[in-house]
């Protein structure tokens, strides 16, 4: 009998709570293949335009193009020490959030295009609009100058986070313990739902149809486009970050350094289905034949089925990194930047992934590395007091 992810990447229906939507299956590795760039869900569109790459955060590309046989040197800029977050890059942009400032560079050779102040976590990019919380107040800025176009307050006292975005119409944007969903056009507010706890940003979207989001109470819920509940769950830990998505359910890492899957076969309970250490993954999970994490432990690879670990590799314990999924190749930070097949054929304890290259600074590497056009983007420590976001082809 086929397992579940066999049967809905073939292009079932899912039954979860009376929804009829079909999921979109990824491109072929080392196709050129698109599945629907519009709705974006596997990277389709070969662009790096969200938090996790894409709508439901795989931290996969689709396009076909990555550096599989090593990488050199483009360009590279200085960047602050605690650039914690990663670059998206999108229509020849670079985005690198940092403690002052989000700054947008060329990919083309690295020189700075604008800056936008008071904006210091990831953003969203769609449509040439620029999507930012900036205080209590969401952002639709003009990706070629940094111009406003529109924007919402939510009150005094609000932090909005990042929204996050499926069909191009709709944004959902978590604001302290309510999330709005709100329109691209207008900054709109269509309707709210209160939840318990602050709500992460960058909430996956499952199966093109649900929002997941998770808050710093430890709590995972379920959305339909109406603002309905279709699923509750109980987290043991704070969540780390933005969860992950894909056919077959919801992956979570928490502060604890454990990894939690939630299967949605059937119906939404209240408890997690599996969970497995895997050291902390401030930079988030990446999901394709395996669930991957990387940070504190080293890299991981889970089966996303049962939450039973495939394999473990060595890249130090740098936990602002995340792995990035192209070509049918991992990259990831860490100690170096690494590059490996991430689906050995053979599964024997103790046996890793084989390495495609490495490549090594002054220091530890990550934000990063995310992937565009075949071409890797990473912050990395290149001198004794020197961080560098570089982009290597």
């Amino acid at each position: 009998m086929p397992s579940r992810r066999r049967f809905l990447a073939l292009g079932a229906a899912t039954a979860l709570a009376g929804c009829t939507t079909v999921a979109d299956e990824p491109p072929k590795p080392g196709s050129t293949q698109s599945t629907n760039p519009d709705r974006h869900i596997y990277g389709a569109d070969g662009e790096w335009s969200s938090f996790g790459c894409n709508a439901s955060n795989t931290r996969g590309v689709g396009d076909g193009k990555a550096p599989v046989d090593g990488v050199t040197e483009k360009w590279r800029v200085e960047v602050p020490q605690t650039a914690y977050y990663e670059p998206l890059v999108v229509d020849g942009r670079v985005y690198q959030p940092t403690p002052e400032e989000l700054r947008v560079y060329d990919a083309a050779d690295g020189s700075k295009l604008w800056s936008k102040a008071h904006v210091y976590a990831t953003p969203l990019v769609r449509d040439d609009i620029v999507y930012v919380g900036v205080r209590n107040r969401l952002l639709a800025l003009d990706s070629k100058t940094g111009e406003t176009k529109w924007e919402r307050a939510f009150g005094e006292n609000a932090s909005v986070r990042t929204p996050s975005m499926y069909d191009s119409r709709w944004l959902y944007v978590p604001v302290g313990e309510t999330v709005h969903r709100v329109s691209s056009l207008t900054g709109e507010v269509e309707w709210s739902r209160r939840l318990f706890g602050d709500i992460l940003g960058s909430s996956p979207i499952y199966i093109g149809y649900y929002v997941a989001l998770a808050t710093e109470a430890g709590k995972l819920y379920l959305l339909a486009p109406d603002g309905t509940g279709a699923g509750e769950w109980n987290l043991p830990s704070k969540p780390q970050t933005p969860p992950t998505a894909d056919t077959d359910g919801v992956y979570v890492n928490c502060l604890d350094g454990t990894t939690y899957g939630i299967t949605l076969e059937t119906q939404p309970r209240l408890n997690v289905d599996w969970k497995v250490e895997t050291g902390v993954a401030s930079g988030g999970l990446a999901v394709e034949k395996h669930l991957y994490a990387a940070g504190a432990r080293g890299l991981y690879a889970v089966d996303p089925e049962d939450g039973e670990r495939v394999w473990k590799h060595d890249v130090g314990d740098w936990r602002w990194t995340a792995p990035a999924l192209g070509r049918d190749t991992l990259f990831v930070g860490g100690d170096k930047l690494y590059a490996f097949d991430p689906t050995p054929s053979v599964r024997v304890p103790g046996t890793g992934p084989a390495k495609r290259f490495e490549k090594s600074f002054y220091g530890r590497v990550g934000p990063g590395p995310v992937l565009n056009d075949g071409v890797l983007y990473v912050v990395a420590q290149t001198g004794r007091r020197r961080w560098d976001l570089l982009a290597l082809e």
